[in-house]
Formats: C-alpha cells, structure tokens, sequence
C-alpha cells in the first residue's frame, strides 16, 4: 500500500473509530469513507488490470487496498441506506481472515515491518466484526479503540515515516510492540463489566 494510501486510511480509521465510541454521528463519517474507499477501490483496479496473473505481489498489494476500500464504501453505503452492520461485519471476519493471509506473505517475502501491520490489521477487522455481529456495546467501545489506535500506529505514522524514507529504519520491535499494545488495550476495554442499566424509581 503506498504511503499516500496508508496515510488516509489513518484519517478514515479515526472518524470511524470517533463513530463507534458515539463521539460523532455515523452520517458525518460518510464523506470520508466514501472518497477514501473510492481512491482505494480505483486504486487497486488500475494495480491489478496490467499486473495481469504474473505479477503475484503486485496482485497481493491491490487486495490488501480493496480489503480497505471496500469496507469503507460498505460503512457509508450502509449508513446512507438505514442498513445493520450484519452484513459488514461478516465481511470484516472474512477480511480479518485475508489479512492474516497478507501477513504470513510479508513475513516469507521477509517485509516484517508490513507484516506487522497486516497483523494488527487483522485484529482490527475482527474487532469490527464483533462490533457489528453482536449486540454488546463493549465491543463497539474496544473496536472503537483498536480503531484510534492504529489510524495513528498502522497508517498516520507509518505512512509519514515512508514519506521520509525512514519507516525501513524503524526497529521491527516497535512496529511489533506498538501493535500488541493496541490487542492488549482493546481486549481490556472489551473485558470490562458492562455498566449497570439505570433503573428508574416507581411512581405512584
């Protein structure tokens, strides 16, 4: 994913996530995910059409741009349309799947730094996934916070640091630790008790 790329979906990953923990309404994100999830959709298309079925990491680089796009044309789609998040989050355990995939690949093509992105990736998918599928709002404050979290450590960051040529000299343990960090801290706030539901007092 390029690092222009990578920097919007940074962008994209923090509205959405302001969304789940209800800072902003689900109808003010859907600009951004619709230019975005377009840009990335295009994206991979004009990847993918001349690499043709030789150029097998070429290929790889455009899924991993139409895992993003899609889901975020999907996010404002179904915002527009009054749809549940059912439908979104069955796609999001499916490209939570996909992305493990990407990252096994990086890690044999020996491009650790990305494979650890790929991996936080797809912690990420399965915590929207849990968020759309289930009912408890826990996991919609925990996808929330994997979310913020990495729009900074797997795209805001990253992405400026390709722009200055140094991501490759970051150390692969940082890139590691910071997305561990962000599984620890999304399962502790899933973990949480649920809060007790206000009951109001009987009237006469």
């Amino acid at each position: 994913m390029s690092s222009l790329a990578l920097l919007f979906v940074g962008a994209v990953l923090l509205v959405n996530g302001l969304v789940l923990l209800g800072r902003i309404s689900a109808r003010a994100a859907v600009p951004i995910n619709l230019i975005t999830g377009a840009g990335l959709v295009t994206a991979s298309l004009l990847i993918a059409i001349p690499a043709g079925g030789d150029a097998r990491l070429a290929l790889f680089g455009a899924v991993g741009y139409s895992l993003f796009g899609v889901t975020y044309l999907t996010v404002a789609g179904g915002t527009l349309l009054g749809a549940d998040g059912t439908g979104l989050g069955w796609y999001c355990a499916w490209a939570s799947a996909v992305a493990v995939v990407l990252a096994a690949i990086n890690f044999t093509a020996g491009d650790a730094h990305i494979a650890w992105l790929w991996s936080g990736w797809a912690v990420l998918f399965f915590a929207f996934f849990l968020s759309c599928c289930t009912a408890d709002p826990r996991f919609d404050v925990a996808a929330g916070v994997v979310a913020i979290a990495q729009s900074v450590t797997t795209a805001s960051i990253p992405a400026l640091l390709m722009i200055d040529g140094s991501w490759t000299d970051l150390p692969v343990g940082w890139v590691a630790a910071a997305q561990v960090a962000g599984v620890v801290l999304a399962v502790a706030m899933a973990a949480r008790p649920r809060p007790a539901e206000r009951v109001e007092p009987a009237t006469a």
